[in-house]
């Protein structure tokens, strides 16, 4: 599987740098309620490349962070006594064959955004217990865990044209996301519970930039 996506990575880079390419950065926000309902964001930089009107393919990278509840164990006076603070990451390697239909002379594009994604997850996870006391907290255990994971998902969105004569622009669209960060972090060996967030709902926001005038 890796070696078919490298050379479909390969492929399509050297298809893109033969027609128009412009690249583009962004962020985006998701909805999950294993992550505190709404604490999923992904920082985005990526190349569009314009091989017909309308086919528009999409080599993205993306950072993902996810805030993960802390996890609390009281005694029986209501104490706490043991903390454990848990957080997670993710690097994502996407390809999408953008599809894109000119609006209002061709200044405005409807987008549709289906999406591979190769994802790598990494979860830390701390556990702290109190002192005889209970005034301060003490670390006494922790654990690391990482796996890779593939998943499909989609977007749609608009794309506005900024000036006439460049190609920069701006998007916003809206993601069905299937990356699931949260099971690394079940898979942390003093975590309890279940967190998973495939079936994300999300929001993001792109600017395009071009490296030429338009003719």
């Amino acid at each position: 599987m890796k070696k078919l996506l490298f050379y479909l990575v390969l492929f399509l880079s050297s298809t893109c740098f033969s027609q128009a390419v412009r690249g583009y950065g962004g962020v985006g926000a998701y909805m999950n309620r294993s992550f505190d309902k709404s604490t999923f964001i992904s920082f985005d930089a990526g190349l569009e490349c314009k091989i017909t009107k309308i086919l528009k393919p999409e080599i993205e990278f993306q950072y993902f962070l996810g805030a993960v509840p802390d996890r609390t164990t009281e005694n029986a006076s209501g104490v706490t006594t043991e903390l454990l603070a848990r957080s997670v990451y993710a690097t994502n390697l996407s390809i999408s064959p953008k599809i894109s239909f000119g609006l209002e002379g061709d200044h405005v594009h409807f987008q549709l955004l289906p999406k591979y994604n190769f994802t790598r997850v990494v979860a830390t996870g701390s556990l702290f217990t109190a002192n005889n006391t209970n005034t301060e907290f003490i670390k006494t255990d922790s654990d690391k865990y990482s796996e890779t994971r593939h998943s499909l998902g989609i977007g749609i969105g608009v794309l506005f044209d900024l000036t006439d004569d460049t190609f920069q622009s701006i998007a916003l669209n809206l993601y069905y996301n299937n990356i699931d960060i949260g099971n690394a972090v079940t898979k942390l060996k003093f975590s309890n519970g279940s967190f998973h967030s495939q079936q994300s709902l999300g929001i993001g926001l792109q600017y395009y930039f071009g490296f030429s005038k338009k003719k």
